[in-house]
């Protein structure tokens, strides 16, 4: 097929978007539908008068006519006849709206458009296509959302200030604390959509917003259609990707800095660096640390593991499970389980109600008390550094008796002072001098500081009288040595106090000798066999070797 053949084919087709056409000698316009319909575009084109198509027609001709009729040069004064120009323009804006009108495109015309479109042709110009009405576009309807009503991990940290107005950068309130059944959040429904309109004044539907899909990940459940999530245990909020999920791990990829601060978390937490000195962390189920740690408070309802840790004599250890290290230093633990330690402890004051194991290395420096038993390969120094070493002893009762006992002391003290005081303000009442007056308002306040102070020694008192120190089967008044025993270590089991004056080899076991009010050092025997187990198969064997004679 010829290109020409082309061509007549191709004009032949009619134009589905070809609304309008309207022409004549000067110009051609077409009204053309555009962007599915939502406008309504207008083409002009403007023919020059000598070669417009209908120049030739006698119906184009009028009085006005720019080309006229001239019956000769001159008319009959001999003046040049005058031609005369149409000056009427070509198209109007009432000449549009009527033309948009016809066409059923009222309410969406652009008058401003089209005042712009007559004023380029009156100008002289052809204007570009332009839009002269312009439907509205729907607006599709708001999505559903869901709207947190808890903190979770990742969000902006909040600062708090102290009474005194301080902050502290270190804690960052990074997240939420959850606990059981707590409310989480709530899903939104999606909105309805604004409609639009075409040119023609059509109605063009608006989408609806799409639902917001929650979907309940671990710890988490769905209530209500699925459109209010709570939680079912303790822990800290986790909301990606359209899961919500609550979770009792807290993993610190590095070391804990100004960016991750102090650590409070319901759960367990794993720090895989360094926790440096000022840092705390503190939480219910456990923690575990793979670097070293500083002067810090560690505190953990559950178990601790940990490399090493240096407390500068001001980092403490709370643990309420067993405690695992590979070497303390300067540290204080307070421990209501089981001290596996690898290595060492150094100048550290260690308290436990279970056992107290030191694999390989030794215990030196400081104090390390132990209801189940002390057991480590050396024990002090050879320049006979001082080290406390007590076993069978629960801590929290001799903690609580010593208490008392100190405020029976620090109370005595206070009543020999006021009672010495009494004395000459007395006399002073008897004289009767110039200082009477004072003397007797001083009496006053003393007595009755006296009366306070015996009130409280008496409760003091009766609660030290009314106690007596908890037994438990796992109490082990027992040590055992592998290695060595240095000079300068104190032992204390159960009422037996006792300090070394001459080193001794090890391996061996020390429990006390309770008819003797001294020390058995004996061969070494499984920690797990208690001090008790030991006396008594020795009380037998004594029993017997005296029935035998």
């Amino acid at each position: 097929m010829s290109n020409a053949e082309d061509i007549v084919n191709s004009q032949s087709e009619p134009d589905p978007n070809l609304l309008f056409v309207e022409e004549d000698s000067r110009f051609k316009l077409n009204f053309r539908l555009a962007s599915e319909q939502m406008e309504c575009l207008a083409e002009i084109d403007i023919f020059p008068e000598d070669i417009s198509p209908l120049a030739d027609h006698p119906s184009m001709k009028t009085d006005e006519s720019i080309a006229v009729d001239i019956e000769s040069d001159e008319d009959l004064s001999g003046e040049p006849a005058v031609v005369t120009q149409n000056t009427e323009p070509i198209i109007t804006p009432p000449d549009l709206f009527w033309f948009l009108q016809q066409n059923n495109i009222i309410q969406t015309i652009d008058y401003s458009a089209v005042y712009d479109f007559c004023a380029a042709i009156e100008m002289g110009s052809t204007p570009a296509p332009t839009v002269l009405a312009r439907g509205v576009e729907p607006v599709s309807g708001a999505d559903g959302w869901f709207e947190l009503t808890v903190k979770v991990s990742g969000e902006e940290t909040e600062f708090e200030e102290d009474e005194e107005g301080n902050i502290d950068l270190r804690n960052l309130n990074a997240y939420s604390e959850i606990e059981p059944d707590q409310k989480l959040g709530t899903v939104h429904p999606p909105q309805d959509g604004i409609h639009g309109i075409t040119v023609h004044g059509l109605p063009v539907l608006a989408e609806r917003g799409q639902p917001f899909q929650l979907i309940a990940g671990e710890g988490v459940v769905l209530k209500y259609e699925d459109r209010v999530a709570f939680a079912v245990r303790s822990g800290r909020a986790l909301f990606e990707k359209q899961i919500i999920s609550v979770v009792d791990q807290l993993v610190v990829p590095g070391d804990i800095d100004l960016s991750i601060g102090n650590i409070d978390f319901n759960g367990f937490v794993e720090v895989k660096g360094d926790v440096p000195d000022d840092f705390d962390i503190k939480t219910t189920k456990g923690i575990k640390v793979s670097g070293h740690i500083g002067a810090c408070n560690i505190e953990s309802d559950s178990s601790i593991e940990i490399t090493s840790m240096a407390g500068k004599d001001l980092g403490q250890i709370t643990c309420y499970g067993d405690l695992h290290a590979n070497f303390l230093n300067q540290v204080t633990v307070i421990c209501y389980g089981d001290v596996y330690v690898t290595n060492e402890i150094r100048n550290s004051m260690i308290k436990s109600t279970g056992k107290v194991i030191v694999e390989r290395g030794s215990i030196i420096g400081g104090s390390c008390t132990a209801m189940d038993g002390v057991e480590a390969k050396d024990f002090g120094t050879s320049s006979g550094q001082k080290t406390r070493v007590v076993a069978g002893i629960y801590f929290p009762d001799a903690d609580r008796f010593d208490y008392l006992r100190e405020q029976l002391k620090s109370i005595n003290q206070q009543i020999d002072s006021i009672s010495a005081a009494l004395k000459p303000l007395k006399r002073h009442l008897e004289r009767d001098d110039d200082i009477a007056t004072s003397a007797e308002v001083r009496l006053t306040i003393l007595n009755e500081k006296l009366d306070k102070l015996h009130e409280e020694k008496n409760n003091f008192s009766a609660e030290i009288n009314a106690s007596k120190p908890q037994e438990f089967s796992s109490q082990n008044p027992k040590i055992n040595v592998f290695k060595s025993l240095k000079e300068g270590v104190s032992i204390v089991l159960g009422n037996t106090t006792e300090e070394i004056k001459i080193e001794r080899a090890g391996p061996m076991s020390i429990i006390e000798n309770t008819r003797d009010d001294c020390f058995r050092y004996l061969p070494l025997s499984p920690i797990q066999v208690t001090a008790a187990q030991i006396e008594k198969e020795i009380f037998a064997e004594e029993e017997s070797l005296l029935v035998s004679e």
